[in-house]
């Protein structure tokens, strides 16, 4: 097990005002393990603001060892009157119903790991989310997985194959999960003590997956050094803006209830 080197010293609370929240240096962590965050969020909620700005904070904290995204699903995803866009898609709703929807938001699954221990209830407030982090990131990442990509930018066609191996024996059903999201959007968002901003910059904003989106099986059971190679295809929307779009592919070992992601990669779709 990899000791992670922390200069950990997070300001714990953060108003919905802030969006550029101050934060300190980000730490040494020497580790290959990289840990997903799954933010549940939407723009009619007015105190979502408040758990991105956290997530704002976290990713200088843990840099390039930290994945968000942002899905915004039910009644709290819901445009707003004055808003561009709808960010709710039949995709994330299955995301929605796969992970278990939040009691309460802001919300975030975290690697899709059970931290209750049998619970089974994968979401959690955003006072837990560093510690968990910080608990994933102890771990020797039990698979590899690596991204390779073209993008065309004149047809806008956009080919992922994602691969890796096992670093030790894995038993239960393997899924790959490959989701493409947008950051910097600038669009309408509720926030407390404040009202609607109108030019909030969404970021991390869940758009679709290339897979199905609660994975595609690979393989039952892997041996240390076994493979995987899988290779997907789609056309990115004219309405995205390919320079903020972000390539995320995970791969999650389903056991009985548990759907633990095992390690997660991401990549620009265009640089």
């Amino acid at each position: 097990m990899k000791k992670l080197i922390f200069l950990f010293a997070i300001v714990s609370f953060f108003s919905c005002r802030e969006n550029m929240p101050v934060v300190p240096d980000a730490p040494i962590i020497d580790t290959a393990r990289k840990v997903m965050v799954e933010e549940f969020t939407g723009v009619a909620c007015v105190g979502c603001p408040s758990g991105s700005a956290e997530l704002e904070n976290l990713l200088n904290v843990f840099g390039e060892n930290l994945i968000v995204v942002s899905i915004h699903t039910s009644d709290f995803g819901s445009p707003l009157p004055t808003s561009q866009y709808d960010f709710r898609t039949s995709e994330a709703e299955e995301v929605a119903d796969y992970l278990g929807r939040p009691a309460a938001y802001p919300s975030a699954v975290i690697n899709r790991k059970d931290f209750d221990g049998g619970a089974y209830f994968l979401q959690s407030d955003k006072t837990l989310w560093s510690g968990f982090i910080s608990q994933e990131l102890e771990e020797n990442p039990k698979l590899t997985v690596n991204i390779t990509k073209e993008f065309n930018p004149t047809t806008r066609e956009l080919e992922v194959r994602v691969s890796g191996s096992a670093e030790e024996e894995l038993t239960g059903d393997l899924r790959l999960t490959i989701m493409v999201t947008e950051n910097n959007i600038i669009d309408a968002q509720d926030v407390e003590n404040v009202g609607i901003v109108e030019d909030y910059k969404h970021k991390h904003v869940f758009r679709t997956t290339m897979t199905e989106p609660t994975g595609d099986p690979i393989v039952t059971n892997m041996s240390v050094g076994d493979t995987y190679d899988k290779t997907y295809t789609m056309t990115i929307s004219e309405d995205w803006k390919t320079v903020d779009c972000e390539i995320i592919a995970f791969v999650n070992l389903i056991d009985g209830q548990q759907k633990e992601i095992l390690q997660v990669e991401s990549a620009h779709v265009e640089e």
